[in-house]
């Protein structure tokens, strides 16, 4: 059992730790609060959909720290899909007007050489990864923490902070009410954009939410 306070902390060293253990973690995504774990650790994805009363179905959003790591992917594009990706995720870092900015996840689809590299419990009854490059720069570390053999792109889940059916958690203190010492926290700031992350498909462009 943990100490008081000890599942908060400001270190993204600490909060890799914690997942690397199999616990759940709220942060901060440019929107809202997220609540993840180690998108290779099925048992901890499994507590997630429980404490959230969500569908193994639906599948996870996840995210990484840089396009480049998930060059195996995005290779399997064609030149213009790849490039309209990127270029999404080189906007959504770029340090203008953030307030009115919005981030970007895509469904990827996934080749015959990764199948058994994403997760079935990621990918739900879907045949495409939800994945987005996050701009939060202190998540973009923790990503980079969590990247091993186990775990070679380094992908954090990234589902949003609330039980299913209640409003995503948008402070701290808005994520704990959900959840309490039933999870541990890396408390920082959100990046303050209004609108949730945008969801398109990578093959066709059209938006999914």
């Amino acid at each position: 059992m943990k100490e008081s306070l000890s599942f908060i902390t400001h270190s993204v060293v600490q909060a890799a730790q914690w997942l690397k253990e199999g616990e759940l973690l709220a942060y901060p995504t440019e929107s809202v609060w997220g609540i993840g774990c180690d998108a290779y650790d099925e048992a901890a994805v499994q507590r997630i959909l429980n404490i959230k009363q969500r569908p193994q179905a639906k599948g996870m959003i996840v995210i990484t720290d840089s396009a480049e790591r998930l060059a195996p992917l995005l290779d399997a594009l064609k030149d213009r899909q790849r490039q309209q990706i990127i270029k999404s995720w080189q906007a959504d870092s770029d340090n203008i007007a953030l307030q009115c900015k919005q981030a970007h996840t895509w469904l990827l689809p996934i080749p015959s050489t990764l199948t058994t590299t994403i997760p079935s419990w990621i990918t739900g009854q879907h045949q495409t990864v939800a994945v987005r490059v996050i701009a939060h720069p202190t998540i973009r570390q923790l990503c980079q923490q969590m990247v091993s053999a186990d775990n070679p792109f380094g992908l954090l889940v990234s589902t949003s902070c609330n039980p299913s059916g209640h409003q995503p958690a948008s402070t701290f203190d808005e994520a704990y009410a959900y959840f309490g010492e039933q999870i541990s926290y890396l408390q920082t700031e959100t990046l303050g954009y209004t609108l949730p992350s945008q969801i398109r498909d990578a093959t066709t462009g059209l938006i999914v939410r």
